[in-house]
């Protein structure tokens, strides 16, 4: 099976979101993509947000009746209380898959800019193979300054509905980055957040079942 880890803070979920994960399994005939809200997110530590058995909860929502969209949990919070690392989630995952199995990292053009600041970064990005969802002004350009210091590009090819880009990392690993282009999707959660807190329920941006 070819499945992709979504991660996300989702509060909430929004169209944004299914709509960059049709695209994802659409364009790279994915079989699953996994929408799994994150427990405690590192870069946003301190920040109040809804629990996450909510987040869970309005993500099954958002998915019910999605095909190829499963909400997953592999990403809740930590015994510990430390915070969820991507990539010490996704080798938890990797280790639950089927040796046939492709990995996929699926994430927003906007994450993708933020990579450099990730736990062990270069790393992660040669782990498994990568999905970024373009949005409008994002080009190639911008995918090589986020790239962080060991990982390299050694090659790209255009397809019908991405390009993609051969990764190389600091000890010959290599992994698949897939651009998505095309995507305009400029829904904010946080504007959502705020809108709900004046009393309205911008339904448009939301599944009618999140809303």
């Amino acid at each position: 099976m070819r499945i992709a880890f979504f991660g996300g803070t989702f509060d909430p979920p929004h169209c944004g979101h299914i709509a960059i994960a049709r695209a994802a399994i659409r364009r790279l005939a994915l079989d699953q993509v996994l929408v799994a809200p994150v427990g405690t997110q590192p870069l946003k530590a301190g920040l109040a947000h809804s629990s996450f058995e909510d987040r869970l909860a309005l993500v099954r929502l958002a998915v019910a009746g999605e095909p190829g969209l499963v909400a997953s949990s592999v990403d809740a919070p930590l015994a510990n209380g430390q915070p969820n690392y991507t990539f010490d989630t996704l080798q938890r995952l990797h280790s639950q898959l089927q040796p046939t199995d492709t990995l996929f990292c699926l994430l927003g053009a906007d994450s993708f800019l933020t990579l450099k600041s990730w736990h062990r970064c270069a790393e992660l990005l040669v782990f498994c193979d990568f999905i970024v969802a373009g949005r409008p002004g994002f080009s190639l350009q911008d995918v090589h300054a986020a790239l962080p210091e060991g990982v390299e590009s050694s090659g790209e090819r255009r397809e019908a509905g991405y390009t993609c880009l051969t990764l190389c990392g600091p000890l010959d690993q290599s992994s698949e980055l897939f651009l998505l282009p095309d995507l305009d999707q400029d829904i904010s959660a946080t504007e959502i957040r705020a809108a709900l807190a004046e009393g309205s329920t911008p339904q448009t941006v939301m599944p009618s079942a999140v809303a």
